[in-house]
């Protein structure tokens, strides 16, 4: 355990730090999104923005942040996704290349195409994004959310896949395909609920999720098995960050 945190204690302290704020920052922006009545029943109760932010950070910071990557650090290393972040000329373009892609999807892409079909979509992007809105995408979006669903989620997919059909054979391109596939069917189907709490579910918003976050968290994906978990949460968060950019400018 010691030499474990020793040789990974740059990257676990990244991700605390990165939880923390992004827990605190979340939690800003999503107490000003609730409903008007369910705002009421939190206020009879005595909980406080600042109650939640700290349960958000601790949620974020602790739990999906520095316990998950250490079982995903471990699970990783079994399964050869682990690779330290290292400079590459290569994986530098092809993650720019995935970013602005992906940027360019979140806006002007979603307003441009889903927006004509959704007057909800479309309101998105009326109102230029806050300050908790841009560091919660860019910390959480960037960082815990590829914690927890690549070096996380995915490597535990490859790994069981590989236990039950390969045992002691090294294992195939197809598996690490397919971890990837279901990790990224997971985080569209993660972005349902809050989505639910905003709008109807229609088959045009249904059509959205999946079609952007699905095909986004392919990218990750890919990122993540080819070059490590950095390039991953370097494209994520710049995709965040870089669309919101664009919407303070352009909105």
């Amino acid at each position: 355990m010691k030499i474990f945190f020793k040789n990974n204690w740059q990257f676990l302290l990244f991700v605390l730090i990165g939880g923390l704020l992004g827990g605190y920052f979340a939690a800003l922006y999503m107490y000003d999104l609730l409903p008007y009545e369910m705002l009421r029943q939190i206020q009879e109760q005595n909980i406080t923005k600042e109650y939640l932010a700290v349960i958000s950070m601790i949620q974020y910071g602790f739990f999906y942040g520095l316990i998950l990557s250490c079982i995903g650090i471990s699970i990783s290393k079994k399964v050869n996704l682990w690779k330290k972040f290292e400079w590459n000329k290569k994986a530098i373009v092809i993650t720019l290349i995935i970013t602005i892609i992906g940027f360019l999807i979140i806006f002007p892409g979603d307003k441009l195409i889903f927006g004509s079909f959704s007057t909800w979509v479309n309101s998105q992007y009326t109102i230029q994004p806050t300050i908790s809105k841009i560091f919660a995408g860019l910390l959480v979006g960037g960082i815990i959310e590829e914690v927890m669903l690549r070096l996380f989620l995915m490597s535990l997919i490859v790994l069981v896949i590989s236990k039950l059909l390969y045992k002691k054979k090294e294992i195939p391109i197809i598996v690490y395909i397919i971890a990837n596939i279901i990790t990224a069917f997971v985080f569209a189907i993660g972005h349902i609920p809050s989505t639910i709490q905003m709008t109807s579910l229609t088959p045009v918003i249904l059509v959205r999720c999946f079609l952007f976050n699905g095909g986004l968290g392919l990218c990750y994906g890919y990122l993540y098995r080819k070059y490590g978990i950095g390039y991953a949460m370097l494209s994520h968060g710049l995709c965040h960050l870089i669309s919101d950019i664009l919407m303070i400018i352009f909105i």
